[in-house]
């Protein structure tokens, strides 16, 4: 019964961390392509690093959606 609720404590502080750091890694990733896209080197060269940070901003929301989705009972 104990090594069942470890386990199960365990799982959900691993999963936690992961998420966390993923989240964490996305919106600096995201903010580090914003900054970079902002430098304008040659015509059009920006939009890729731009494209790139929306792409991971767009990420973190349905990451944080997707979390209260799934802790909302009122959802399902």
């Amino acid at each position: 019964m104990i090594e069942q609720e470890l386990m199960s404590f365990l799982t959900v502080l691993v999963v936690a961390i992961v998420v966390a750091g993923g989240i964490s890694t996305l919106y600096a990733l995201g903010l580090r392509l914003w900054a970079a896209g902002a430098v304008e080197v040659d015509e059009g060269t920006h939009l890729l690093p731009r494209l790139g940070s929306v792409v991971c901003f767009a990420a973190c929301v349905a990451i944080v959606l997707f979390a209260l989705w799934l802790m909302i009972p009122l959802f399902h």
